[in-house]
């Protein structure tokens, strides 16, 4: 689970499909540990909770996390579908507010719903509860107030900014596994979007070296700053990377294999 603080450990992010399919049998081998996202950018999927409870039963050598956005649903819905996971092997839920659209109104309180999904622990089967943070300490530690058992922080896409992200969390021994979220830096475009998005700011030098490289350079690029990030994060202290931004097809493929590459060298 990833309130255990074991070996740094990689987790990559995915979409669940659209439409129900088998598509998670293609992580068997791949991946050990999947962050499942809620409907991202107000695209309806099928559901997190479903798509992970086909994981752990299908799939059992995966550990999924699902992401709970609380942006249009209320608690008791929340609690059903948490219920209905922990039936189905599902041990562990990262809540966010989700994407905020005009046409969504926000039902549930992310920091309520994790104090009463902590109150589930004491009566239901064992489960663990995150939240996201800012790189930012004070939040940090009102989100461990609240109760939140690890955390999200991120996303970063140049390593030159991995230690001063670290320096304003602060980092201690005795606070709660931090991961940090990786988005690797494909293009000039795509990394002015993510910041958009609210991507840690890259160095000029990083801005830089992607204007100069040819598109099919790029992509090696990308994955080589990314694996730079996750050696950054390792010696700043946090528990772990997710990768992140990658289409379902990216990751069982060119993700995985880039990955293991790239971590071993």
């Amino acid at each position: 689970m990833l309130t255990t603080k074991n070996a740094f450990t990689t987790i990559v992010e995915i979409n669940p499909p659209q439409l129900p399919n088998m598509q998670h049998l293609l992580l068997d081998g791949v991946w050990g540990h999947v962050l499942v996202t809620d409907n991202v950018f107000g695209k309806i999927r099928v559901s997190p909770y479903a798509f992970a409870a086909r994981i752990t039963h299908d799939v059992p050598s995966v550990h999924p996390t699902v992401v709970v956005s609380t942006r249009d649903r209320n608690i008791l819905a929340i609690e059903s579908e948490v219920r209905g996971a922990l039936g189905n092997g599902v041990d562990s839920f990262l809540v966010v507010v989700g994407d905020t659209y005009p046409q969504v109104d926000h039902l549930a309180n992310h920091y309520e719903i994790v104090e009463h999904l902590r109150a589930l622990q004491d009566h239901m089967p064992t489960f663990e509860v995150g939240m996201p943070t800012r790189l930012r300490r004070w939040q940090f530690e009102r989100r461990i107030e609240a109760g939140a058992q690890f955390f999200l922080a991120g996303p970063v896409m140049d390593p030159a900014v991995v230690t001063e992200a670290a320096d304003r969390l602060e980092l201690t021994a005795d606070d709660p596994p931090v991961y940090l979220s990786v988005i690797p830096p494909f293009s000039p475009g795509w990394v002015a979007r993510t910041e958009e998005w609210g991507a840690v700011p890259v160095s000029e030098g990083l801005r830089a070296r992607l204007v100069e490289l040819g598109p099919a350079d790029r992509r090696r690029f990308g994955w080589e700053q990314a694996a730079e990030v996750a050696a950054a994060a390792d010696e700043a202290g946090f528990a772990g990377v997710v990768l992140m931004g990658l289409k379902y097809s990216t990751v069982v493929d060119e993700a995985a294999e880039a990955w293991s590459l790239l971590r071993r060298a």
